[in-house]
């Protein structure tokens, strides 16, 4: 099981790998808006849960299992985003930072309905 920190540095190395091949941990400081410390220690750790391959001071990769996870983590929050965009009308702004809370809270029968309301709303 992974914490919420945790979960946020795989989903941010995920979206930085779709916008560039090579990943590094300025490129997650930024976008975490986190210090490079605090980035090296939760790469550390994913690196031994084995989400992650990285030489040292090298580029940034998603294992297999950790992209799966990423991937995983990253469709709840588009898909909670859009439900509170789209269907609540909540601003842009205020979506993105209560998505990225809640994805990491929602429980899964919750997403499952959250999906299928989703998929049978006609816009």
């Amino acid at each position: 099981m992974l914490t919420k920190s945790l979960e946020d540095y795989l989903e941010a190395i995920k979206i930085l790998s779709i916008d560039k091949k090579a990943v590094r941990v300025k490129n997650i400081s930024e976008l975490l808006n986190v210090k490079s410390a605090s980035v090296v220690n939760a790469l550390n750790i994913l690196k031994k849960k084995g989400y992650i391959k990285q030489e040292k001071y090298g580029y940034i990769e998603l294992t297999e299992i950790g992209n799966k996870e990423a991937v995983r983590i990253l469709k709840k929050h588009r898909i909670i985003f859009k439900f509170l965009t789209n269907i609540l009308k909540v601003s842009k702004e205020s979506a993105e930072k209560d998505a990225c809370k809640i994805e990491h809270v929602i429980s899964k029968e919750t997403f499952e309905k959250l999906v299928k309301f989703l998929e049978n709303w006609k816009e």
